[in-house]
């Protein structure tokens, strides 16, 4: 089952949320305009690009109102979704010249990677209105709830499912024919879109596909990186790919998403948020029923697992074991594995720091006692070439 991305639309009137959807729609493209900076919001989104899927939903959202179905599809024939659409850029780094003759908008913002999508099966003029949606199945949404000061939003599997629902229900009369299609979706031209890629691709021109080499080469010292968020986007890009190193730190994992929100609703500055979060699903069946969660917590440099500390990085980890095992696994520890990844570890008190991660919990109507100590170590290194690998001690 894929899961959805929920783009923002900034617009002052409903009639301008329309028309930019419109255009949107009509053309099959969304970039997202952001700094030309390369600071933490330009790396968190690359994050999200990055966790981007090829059949993945696609959703617009303005003025309480929210506008479907699409799905990503495969522009550049690299089974990736998203691309560097590079308006400009050179690199990630990229500042505009000095000498450039460019607007102050152009200056602060630029258009740096994109993703392509097509109707499935239709983007409905009819939207359905955010309290309708939340209200079609309260349990199945968690993403929207803390929608906030973002351009877009990933969903999970059954957040999406849930969307799609609520979008089909609202316009079953579209579907079913009592109404005539050409007066209730929106024209998506994305084939001539493609089209127009593929002849700039064929000139040498962009877009090319995400590379984050450069970024990390020029952020390296020895065998570290400077920028946490760096290492959490090629965690993200490892484990999607089933990278060598990372298959055999993690295991493979079906979805992936990162800053997942993982505490009580509050002010969305103040929430506690996991850097990586994932499922798999159970192998040997053909639906998709999740088997197993990771949590995973990242530190650029070193991690301290001393016992002297007051509070040691492994204490935050499993604050957000624990939110997932009550808000995810309904209590059952067995589902869920933890990760700390760092580019060292302090311990002085190994022994210590198991009995501190440590769960016991019951299970089934005889309340048996289960013992949980699924906590792993992982080192990363950060190599000459711009490359990441992961090593599990």
């Amino acid at each position: 089952m894929p899961a959805g991305f929920l783009f923002s639309i900034n617009s002052d009137t409903e009639k301008a949320v329309v028309d930019t959807v419109r255009r949107y729609i009509d053309k099959g493209m969304y970039s997202t305009l952001i700094s030309t900076q390369w600071n933490l919001p330009a790396m968190s989104t690359l994050g999200d690009y990055i966790n981007m899927s090829v059949g993945d939903n696609v959703y617009f959202f303005g003025k309480r109102m929210i506008f479907g179905i699409g799905e990503i599809v495969d522009v550049l024939g690299t089974g990736d979704a998203a691309f560097e659409v590079y308006k400009g850029a050179s690199s990630p780094q990229f500042n505009p010249p000095k000498d450039a003759i460019v607007t102050l908008k152009e200056r602060e913002r630029t258009e740096r990677w994109g993703i392509v999508f097509k109707p499935s099966p239709h983007f409905f003029l009819q939207p359905i209105d955010m309290d309708d949606l939340l209200n079609s199945k309260p349990s199945a949404f968690r993403s929207l709830r803390t929608f906030q000061k973002r351009s877009f939003i990933q969903l999970d599997d059954e957040e999406n499912a849930a969307f799609k629902a609520a979008l089909i229900r609202k316009n079953e009369e579209v579907l079913n024919g009592t109404k005539p299609i050409e007066d209730s979706v929106f024209p998506c031209r994305y084939l001539e879109t493609i089209r127009m890629i593929h002849q700039r691709m064929a000139s040498q021109e962009e877009p090319r596909p995400i590379k984050l080499n450069d970024a990390i080469s020029e952020a390296r010292v020895d065998t570290a990186v400077k920028k946490e968020m760096l290492v959490e986007i090629a965690l993200l890009h490892a484990i999607k790919h089933n990278e060598p190193t990372a298959v055999e730190a993690f295991g493979k994992w079906d979805y992936i998403a990162h800053q997942v929100a993982a505490s009580p609703f509050k002010p969305i500055d103040y929430m506690d948020k996991i850097d990586v979060f994932a499922y798999r699903w159970i192998t040997g069946y053909r639906g998709e029923i999740i088997s197993k969660y990771a949590v995973i917590e990242i530190k650029k440099g070193e991690a301290d697992l001393s016992e002297t500390s007051s509070s040691t990085d492994y204490d935050q980890l499993m604050k957000y074991v624990d939110w997932v095992c009550d808000q995810y696994a309904h209590g059952d520890y067995s589902m869920i594995e933890a990760y700390l990844v760092a580019n060292s570890f302090s311990i002085d008190n190994h022994s210590r720091m198991k009995d501190t991660v440590a769960r016991s919990y019951v299970t089934g109507h005889n309340a048996t006692t289960h013992y949980w100590d699924q906590f792993h170590l992982v080192e990363y290194r950060a190599h000459p070439d711009g490359t990441i690998t992961f090593h599990q001690g």
